[in-house]
């Protein structure tokens, strides 16, 4: 069985799915499971990205770029934590954490760090043709991933 479960998120229906999964992988173990959410830069809200703001002079740009990027961070920290709520009220303690660049690089990344012995994810996400045209993130961590990697749909 899995010790070290990184389920990774993008708040679809299918990694909702996936969570039900890791759910019933980490009750039999009983170790936390680390849960992973990454921000793709292209889908950063347009106020995050560099527009110049003509009240904002040179020097306040990067305290506000980086009180932006904290504030956004710690808004979608604030999903990850509701969307992982069903796992501590089964009694699974879960490690957050959010990093931001491609998806599937974060998490193939994040894995190696931890030591995981599973990623567990959604079948299909959010991007929709973009994927089947592109890859989808998927398609790239189960190429590259040094683990076992459980895919839900």
């Amino acid at each position: 069985m899995f010790q070290k479960i990184l389920w990774a998120t993008d708040f679809s229906p299918h990694a909702q799915d996936a969570g039900r999964m890791v759910l019933d992988c980490a009750e039999r173990t009983q170790r936390p499971v680390d849960v992973v959410t990454v921000v793709d830069p292209g889908d950063l809200p347009a106020f995050l990205l560099d527009v110049p703001d003509p009240f904002v002079t040179g020097g306040e740009v990067e305290a506000v770029e980086r009180r932006l990027d904290h504030r956004y961070e710690e808004r979608v920290r604030g999903h990850l934590h509701e969307a992982t709520q069903f796992l501590r009220d089964a009694g699974v303690s879960t490690v957050l954490h959010v990093r931001v660049g491609t998806p599937s690089e974060q998490i193939v990344r994040l894995a190696d760090q931890l030591g995981s012995d599973v990623i567990m994810l959604g079948a299909h996400g959010k991007h929709g043709l973009a994927g089947v045209l592109l890859g989808s993130t998927v398609d790239h961590v189960t190429e590259r991933a040094h683990c076992p990697v459980l895919v839900v749909r």
